[in-house]
């Protein structure tokens, strides 16, 4: 459906979500998917021509393309962007939310200084660019806390100032941590998303790194390299992230066993092993309450 591509950013699509100015030229704007329509529907936007967007996907997947590049961002991924007014296709899940703060480059100057200058070095404002730095769990954790007070204390604004500028800290610093690496060429771009395509085909049988890097033509050590580079974990890392998740989602529908067993566990206690690992409870506990929506990253 969409451009296999290079994904890099996300620029925020127009809606009528929860929006808090802090001044202007700085909005902060919170998005679920409650406020969209078309939920796992393709719809179309074009983007603003005046704003940085910084965001944080909070939950749920987001998945699009604009021009050449295809977008795909999942739970804690974080992006940069700057849009022209270019035409956005996207469509996002039932659990979609993201935090956005929205500033102006001057304003983001003004504010973060050297900062925000090791970051988008020599780009120019009216200039189109797409920049992705993976996951981050202390912007996710501060972006958590933005939209938590958004829902529950908006009137306090100096709290809410001082965790929009600490989300604003650690979002700058997963770019700056990327700053001066060499970029990933267009033709590896397309190999690696290649690679987490085959990698999460099956979540019952994952493939080896070896079968991975013969079916893409890459060595090894560059396609281990290059996954951290460009999605911000490791192979196996994401693999077992999304693995969970899928978990998550079966035990909605089936017992603890059952839910193993699709995924290709033979040991029930390694399976709770690794929930409990990503989740921070036991598989029973999820199966028991029927809602797995207050689980982290």
């Amino acid at each position: 459906m969409y451009p296999d591509s290079e994904p890099e950013a996300l620029v925020s699509p127009p809606s009528d979500p929860s929006v808090v100015s802090l001044q202007p030229g700085f909005l902060v704007c919170h998005t679920s998917a409650r406020d969209l329509d078309a939920v796992d529907r393709v719809r179309e936007f074009a983007g603003d021509c005046e704003f940085l967007h910084l965001n944080c996907q909070l939950d749920g997947r987001f998945e699009g393309s604009v021009g050449p590049y295809s977008l795909s961002y999942a739970k804690g991924d974080l992006s940069l962007g700057f849009s022209s007014g270019e035409t956005f296709r996207v469509r996002h899940c039932a659990r979609f939310r993201n935090l956005a703060v929205m500033l102006t480059p001057r304003v983001l100057e003004s504010l973060a200084g050297e900062e925000a200058a090791s970051v988008l070095g020599k780009t120019e404002a009216q200039d189109f660019f797409l920049r992705h730095a993976g996951v981050c769990r202390k912007a996710w954790q501060s972006a958590s806390v933005v939209a938590d007070l958004m829902a529950t204390d908006p009137g306090h604004r100096l709290l809410f100032q001082s965790a929009t500028l600490e989300f604003l800290h650690w979002h700058l610093a997963a770019f700056r941590g990327r700053a001066g690496t060499k970029s990933l060429s267009h033709r590896d771009c397309l190999r690696l998303e290649d690679a987490r395509n085959l990698l999460l085909q099956d979540l019952a049988s994952p493939p080896t790194i070896a079968d991975l890097a013969r079916a893409l033509g890459m060595s090894q050590f560059k396609l281990k390299d290059g996954f951290k580079r460009r999605f911000g974990c490791g192979i196996y890392e994401l693999f077992q992230r999304q693995r969970m998740q899928e978990a998550r989602r079966l035990l909605q529908h089936h017992n603890v066993t059952e839910t193993a067993v699709l995924l290709g566990y033979t040991n029930i206690s390694h399976f709770s092993a690794a929930f409990r690992k990503q989740f921070g409870l036991l598989p029973s506990r999820v199966r028991g309450t029927g809602s797995g929506s207050s689980l982290g990253v």
